[in-house]
């Protein structure tokens, strides 16, 4: 298991909805960025149990850990992970400032 020296940040409002979900001492969030979407990349995002061969702590504060695999991470550095609750688009938000382009309803991006 490796620490990452990326800058990923998790907010507030996402940090209360992981707990919330029981991500903590033995879960974890893993975030995944995969092709797909029309800007040529998206994310995924689990909770998740076991660490793999080549993942990395890229989130490490309280117990609540967020963990990427080795090709994921190259798209991670500045990550902010956030969490909306209004009515039209709610649930996990990625906001990442490395993205040069993304699509218009926000869910894939590219670099």
């Amino acid at each position: 298991m490796q620490t990452s020296g990326l800058q990923v940040s998790v907010t507030e409002k996402a940090l209360k909805e992981l707990r919330r979900l029981g991500v903590g001492s033995s879960q974890f969030l893993r975030i995944k960025v995969v092709p797909g979407g029309c800007s040529g990349m998206t994310y995924s995002a689990a909770i998740d149990t076991t660490m793999g061969e080549g993942d990395e702590i890229v989130y490490d504060q309280d117990e609540l850990r967020v963990v990427a695999d080795s090709s994921s991470i190259l798209f991670l550095d500045g990550l902010e992970v956030d969490f909306s609750d209004d009515l039209i688009q709610a649930g996990f938000r990625f906001r990442n400032p490395n993205a040069s382009k993304s699509c218009g309803c926000g869910s894939s991006f590219g670099v």
